[in-house]
C-alpha cells in the first residue's frame, strides 16, 4: 500500500472556505475517474494555523504503479494546475506500508 499526502498553504487573498471547497471538489471527483485510487480524502487543518498547512489530500494506492497512474492522468493534471493557482506553498510525502 502506498500512502500519498500533499499539503498546501492557501493564498491569503482568497476566501478560505471557498478555496478548500474547490480543492475538495477537484480532488474527490477523481475517485470515480482514476481507477488506481483506493481512498482519497481532502482534510482541513484545525490547529496551529500559524505553522501548519491549510488543507491536504490523503490518498492510498495499491502500489507505486497506481500512484504513477494517478500522477500522470490528465484529470489529475488539470486539477493540480488549478490548485497551483490557489496556493502559495506545497509539501508532499509518499510512503509504503
Amino acid at each position: 500500500m502506498i500512502s500519498h499526502v500533499v499539503a498546501w498553504t492557501l493564498r491569503e487573498d482568497l476566501d478560505r472556505a471557498a478555496t478548500i471547497a474547490r480543492i475538495r471538489e477537484l480532488l474527490t471527483g477523481l475517485t470515480g475517474t482514476i481507477g488506481s485510487i483506493r481512498s482519497l480524502e481532502v482534510v482541513e487543518n484545525v490547529a496551529y494555523p500559524e505553522k501548519n498547512s491549510d488543507v491536504a489530500v490523503v490518498a492510498t494506492f495499491d502500489d507505486l504503479a497506481g500512484l504513477d497512474e494517478y500522477q500522470v492522468h490528465p484529470d489529475h493534471q488539470a486539477a493540480a494546475a488549478e490548485i497551483r493557482g490557489l496556493v502559495t506553498g506545497r509539501a508532499a510525502i509518499d510512503w509504503q506500508s
